[in-house]
């Protein structure tokens, strides 16, 4: 898949979500309000109307398109960029099912399809994190990818290192994610799941980052 083929199928998404949600809101009551966000119990808490709730998705899906297809000309270390394409191009893609997972739960609030909004989200997003994270640890170091610590920054062996764990890390918080998705466990255990998957992700990545580092130096110096 190449970059140009990820745009012209973020376009086409985008305009057939348009289509569809553009159908349905001709056809739901005016007046009809859609949630577009749950607290950690699974409960609605905040809504917006159909046109706002319909359209959000496509928006995202043109705006990430316009920011994916830029970032080359964004990132300074665009060589590494270009060494680090299976992460670019799979983030983007991943995205892509991030935002019609995103569609279909606003469609799915109105039509009445019943299907549970957290666990497509919660699904949806452990798809992106296996995906992104099966790439993570053949990333170069950047400035706008990754994770961006101190100390990855500062040396590209300590990148390649805390990237290889943190895409691992991340496969594993992905597969958490959508068994999370798939059991019958209450929403709040749900939602504990997959913060504490982040959590631990960030903490270990930096903690581990900075100890790469360390030894580094430390080995830089004892060489003098």
């Amino acid at each position: 898949m190449t970059k140009k083929t990820l745009l012209i199928l973020s376009l086409l998404l985008a305009l057939g979500m348009v289509v569809v949600g553009a159908l349905v809101a001709s056809r739901v009551p005016a007046t009809l309000l859609l949630p577009m966000h749950w607290n950690m119990h699974g409960e609605a808490d905040h809504y917006g109307s159909k046109w706002t709730a319909l359209m959000s998705a496509p928006a995202l899906t043109l705006l990430l398109a316009a920011l994916f297809w830029f970032l080359p000309a964004l990132e300074p270390r665009e060589r590494n960029l270009e060494r680090s394409q299976g992460l670019y191009l799979s983030t983007w893609a991943a995205l892509l099912i991030l935002m019609t997972a995103i569609e279909i739960v606003m469609l799915s609030a109105a039509l009445h399809w019943g299907l549970g909004a957290e666990q497509v989200i919660t699904g949806s997003s452990g798809v992106v994190f296996v995906l992104v994270g099966n790439q993570l640890g053949k990333s170069r170091r950047m400035y706008l990818v990754g994770f961006r610590t101190p100390w990855t920054l500062a040396s590209e062996e300590v990148w390649i290192k805390t990237h290889r764990l943190a895409g691992k890390l991340m496969v594993a918080w992905g597969l958490v994610a959508l068994l999370a998705a798939l059991v019958p466990i209450s929403s709040v255990l749900r939602g504990g799941l997959f913060a504490a998957g982040g959590m631990i992700l960030v903490v270990v990545t930096m903690v581990y980052s900075f100890w790469l580092w360390r030894r580094e130096r430390g080995d830089a110096q004892a060489s003098e």
